[in-house]
């Protein structure tokens, strides 16, 4: 039962944390990075010299957002590992299929309620 009530918190605090910091946009700032040196590579009467410096200012920008997405994810693990102290078998339901697919049932539901409490104000 605390494990039950462990994981429908930390998913509820999970998606808040998530929606705060946006990780959306981030993912896709990601992604326009790595199309833009892809694209970057296809021009044929671009000089080297004007790619090699684009490449350099697009592997910085890609750095610092790939960063950003590897704290996010390390902060959302510690998370989960202090979570774990709380209830020893609590990683354990978060590993099993039973506990992945609840998770996702919560994200959705809560995503759902949140939704329709934000369209009534």
């Amino acid at each position: 039962m605390i494990n039950q009530l462990l994981l429908i918190c930390s998913s509820i605090i999970i998606y808040e944390f998530i929606r705060f910091i946006n990780l959306k946009n981030i993912i896709k700032i990601n992604i326009k990075i790595y199309k833009k040196i892809i694209k970057l590579f296809t021009f044929k009467n671009v000089s080297d010299f004007r790619k090699e410096k684009l490449i350099l200012n697009y592997s910085k920008s890609l750095l610092i957002v790939s960063i950003k997405i590897f704290a996010i994810l390390i902060s959302i693990f510690i998370f989960m590992f202090i979570l774990n102290f709380f209830s020893n078998s609590f990683l354990n339901l978060l590993i099993s299929i039973l506990g992945i697919v609840e998770m996702f049932f919560i994200f959705i539901i809560y995503h759902k309620l949140r939704n329709k409490i934000n369209a009534k104000l």
